[in-house]
């Protein structure tokens, strides 16, 4: 089959706010019922593709019917997540795609997409192809569970400078024996025509995709706020929140320590017991920490984004005893449902572990890193929180793992170049000494 070099790429949604399921358009669709969409796309993601530059004005066109007719929206890259909005005002109707460049369509510019993988339910990539952008953790939703016999992966338009890696797992949620495939800088691509004939017979056994793309994440470069932990008390802008009293926090020179006892978590129908230092904060941003790591992997918490208990983000390293062995996972929690955005492997034999959360609009990213310099993706995902939003850390153990460990040596914010004065400080009231906070909010179990 021939190699589709796309200028567009085009996500369609089931649902508003990229809910439901989902599907992706490289080439012109003459009737959406062959894509399993007719009459029900609610939200749309356009991205540019690797061929792009050469056509700058192309735009992804919805038709209401079939064969390109009807009425038309004209889509240029970038995220909608309703397109009922009045500013479109197109119903769940759309029959037909095509791609051109004569009419106009704005939209911000969104997402990176490092790699394209087309993945076929038979050898020789042939049967209906699926497109893959990020990281798949079960492939039943992509309607290829245990049914991807070849597949192509080819550059996308954000490819690293240093390459990329593809991880095809057995089982879902990045579990089991895994295929790792490296795309270098001087590879066109990489075919697999035929999983059987692999020496371990991986045709019809892959249940999870993930991308480990590298990139540098400089979007966010104005530090307005760090903390490394050197003062007898902590800064007043910090809220400690500890439900029940089963952490221990300590703020000892040069970094926090959090011990947490068996059972303690962050999640719906269990509890909402772990501990956390936040602090509030409102529009666009990034949070970074660095952990360090012990061998025995004690730690396990990481970065928060925090409303309210229907609606955070969790980007943490888990301890060696837990399911995931000490990797990196990239959480969303929304109205009591949880979904696993993405995941790092391969860092539990670092010395150091840095994270970074970015978010912009209703859109977050998570990053990993070993040395604060080459950053992993550990995926990312849209999450409507209305303001006031907190940020911070926190740290668990949960289930019947044993007691955890974890230490953070900073706490940095950073802003856009020129946003720094949208990060404005909550300080709280001094009483006799002691801050407002401390007052309210009865800290205890402190290590001294």
């Amino acid at each position: 089959m021939p190699v589709t070099i796309p200028r567009l790429i085009v996500e369609l949604f089931q649902h508003v706010n990229y809910g439901g399921r989902s599907t992706v358009v490289l080439e012109p669709v003459r009737f959406t019922n062959e894509i399993g969409f007719q009459e029900g796309v609610s939200s749309i993601k356009v991205y540019k593709g690797p061929a792009f530059k050469s056509s700058p004005n192309y735009k992804a066109i919805m038709h209401e019917d079939r064969d390109f007719r009807g009425r038309k929206l004209a889509l240029g890259p970038g995220f909608y997540p309703n397109i009922h909005d009045l500013a479109y005002n197109f119903r769940d109707r759309i029959s037909s795609i095509s791609f051109g460049s004569d009419l106009q369509g704005t939209g911000p510019e969104w997402g990176t997409m490092p790699v394209i993988i087309e993945v076929y339910p038979d050898p020789n990539f042939m049967g209906d192809k699926v497109t893959i952008l990020r990281d798949v953790p079960f492939t039943e939703t992509i309607g290829m569970q245990d049914n991807i016999q070849s597949f192509r992966i080819l550059k996308g338009p954000n490819f690293p400078a240093k390459g990329c890696k593809v991880i095809f797992y057995e089982h879902i949620d990045f579990q089991g024996a895994a295929i790792p495939i490296e795309l270098k800088p001087r590879d066109a691509m990489v075919e697999i025509p035929n999983l059987g004939l692999l020496p371990e017979r991986w045709n019809g056994k892959i249940s999870s995709v993930r991308v480990e793309g590298w990139s540098s994440s400089t979007v966010f470069s104005h530090l307005v706020f760090h903390d490394e932990f050197e003062e007898a008390t902590l800064k007043d802008r910090w809220r400690w929140q500890d439900p029940r009293g089963f952490g221990q926090w300590g703020a000892r020179q040069g970094y926090l320590q959090m011990n947490v006892a068996s059972g303690v978590d962050l999640w719906h129908g269990l509890n909402f017991d772990a501990p956390r230092l936040i602090q509030r904060i409102s529009g666009d941003f990034t949070i970074e920490t660095r952990m360090p790591v012990t061998p025995q992997l004690r730690e396990h918490g990481g970065l928060l984004v925090w409303r309210d208990e229907n609606h955070f983000v969790r980007l943490e390293k888990t301890s060696g005893a837990h399911a995931f062995q000490g990797d990196v996972r990239f959480e969303r929690h929304r109205w009591r449902a949880y979904d696993l955005v993405g995941r790092a492997p391969a860092l539990t034999k670092s010395k150091h572990l840095f994270l970074r959360l970015e978010k912009t609009g209703d859109t977050f990213r998570g990053f990993a890193s070993e040395d604060g310099v080459n950053w992993i993706s550990c995926g990312e995902v849209t999450s409507s929180m209305l303001e006031p939003i907190w940020v911070g850390m926190h740290a668990l153990a949960p289930g019947n793992i044993p007691p955890t460990e974890t230490r953070f040596d900073y706490f940095r914010i950073f802003r856009r170049v020129g946003e720094a004065g949208d990060y404005q400080w909550q300080d709280t009231r001094r009483m006799g000494g002691r801050s407002q906070f401390y007052a309210l909010t009865g800290m205890r179990n402190i290590v001294r």
